[in-house]
């Protein structure tokens, strides 16, 4: 926006009521200082920093920093990303983002206690588990002699299953 007295670029944006009227002034710096207007000599410290953690507090809660760190150990699933996508990885997760979820359930259902079917356990599903996540992670990073190693270890695990 440029200047409405010398056609330079404007820096100081005012607006007023004027007889019940909306009134916009748009001034350089030295008109501003021309027309009575105290501006400072540096930029204001704005606190970004501080208004940023504010509103992730506001929006995700205070145990972000925490929980932006945490992962599963089971299925490597990160905090940030159930955030991101919105799914869990596993049945540990529960209790491994429960600071984080617990006022997410109770917020979204208004009770953190679960009351309808609940999925069977099968023997040895946290072990299949991490197997397949280790397996997408030699896949990820081209190992494929130990992501062939993996795969024949879950085919094992699933026929005794």
């Amino acid at each position: 926006m440029m200047c409405e007295r010398c056609q330079e670029e404007a820096v100081v944006h005012l607006a007023e009521l004027v007889d019940g009227r909306r009134r916009e002034r748009h001034l350089c710096a030295a008109c501003a200082r021309d027309a009575g207007l105290i501006l400072p000599d540096t930029p204001l410290d704005l606190g970004i920093d501080e208004a940023l953690q504010d509103l992730i507090k506001k929006h995700v809660g205070e145990l972000v920093g925490e929980l932006a760190e945490s992962f599963c150990p089971d299925c490597r699933l990160r905090y940030m990303d159930f955030r991101t996508g919105g799914r869990l990885g596993c049945p540990h997760d529960y209790q491994v983002f429960g600071a984080g979820l617990t006022p997410m359930l109770q917020r979204f259902h208004g009770a953190t206690r679960h009351v309808g079917k609940r999925a069977r356990s099968r023997p040895g599903a946290s072990l299949r588990l991490r197997l397949r996540s280790q397996l997408r992670q030699a896949v990820a990073r081209e190992d494929y002699e130990e992501a062939a190693r993996l795969r024949d270890q879950i085919r094992l695990k699933d026929q005794h299953a």
